[in-house]
């Protein structure tokens, strides 16, 4: 039987075009793991997110999985070699989450600055004027640095210099010469990219070069009237060191995903 494990939140639209295809979608929740696993032995393909491990253990328990589909960006819970190794094929869906994840480091910059959630917490404690949650500075006209100038890094610099006026700083491998022509972007290394931005926002993959890319020395380079968002993998960042850095104020906020 053409059956395909569904380990992740698929569109009803989704679960029908497979039926329509001739296949047996198995929906399993993304939290229950074990469940996955044990549906995976009857299966053909996955869509799944970044729960899931794809590793030799996996493979074994599953030899009839020929394809994975990772939903969202990013392949690192999918061990690469060993899907190659058995024939495997691999893909992902990047252009859907421009738009989302975009939208979500916005509302991240808007949460932390205007301080939403501290906030929220006070006004249903009747706490109101409290210095805890008076906003600290506005969006408009500050410097946004955003580490990893891809689709989505692009699409926020779009926001942010169309709907705030911000100024874009951005840090890459490549020279992005649409951001640089249609929203002003300046290329800069990492170091001056911390020093002078209002905002640091975080759009690359994980990999061991990116591993801890910003780590306690990073912070100190911040600045405490400074604020980190990160919509990328959580270990792109220290957070030890992130922790460390909010407690002695070398940085005024966070925003993670």
């Amino acid at each position: 039987m053409n059956q395909i494990l569904v380990n992740a939140e698929a569109h009803p639209d989704a679960i029908e075009h497979l039926e329509e295809n001739g296949y047996v979608p198995v929906v399993v929740p993304e939290a229950d793991v074990e469940g996955s696993l044990e549906a995976a032995r009857g299966c053909i393909a996955v869509v799944a997110n970044a729960s899931l491990p794809f590793d030799e253990a996996f493979f074994e328990l599953a030899p009839g999985v020929k394809v994975i589909g990772r939903m969202g960006v990013g392949f690192d819970n999918v061990d690469l070699d060993a899907a190659g190794r058995r024939g495997v094929r691999v893909v992902n869906t990047p252009l859907s989450i421009i738009e989302p994840v975009a939208e979500h480091a916005v509302m991240l910059m808007l949460a932390v600055l205007r301080r939403l959630v501290i906030g929220d917490r006070e006004a249903r404690e009747a706490r109101f004027r409290q210095p805890s949650n008076n906003p600290d500075f506005e969006l408009s006209r500050k410097t946004l640095g955003i580490v990893g100038l891809g689709r989505t890094g692009f699409r926020v610099a779009q926001i942010a210099r169309q709907g705030f006026q911000m100024e874009i700083l951005y840090h890459d491998q490549v020279k992005n010469e649409a951001a640089e022509g249609e929203l002003g972007a300046s290329l800069v290394s990492l170091d001056e990219l911390l020093e002078r931005s209002d905002i640091v926002t975080l759009h690359v993959n994980l990999s061991d070069e990116t591993h801890h890319l910003i780590n306690a020395d990073a912070l100190k380079k911040m600045g405490p009237g400074s604020y980190l968002i990160n919509v990328s993998r959580g270990s792109v960042v220290d957070e030890a060191a992130l922790v460390e850095a909010l407690r002695n104020g070398e940085i005024a906020g966070a925003g993670l995903d």
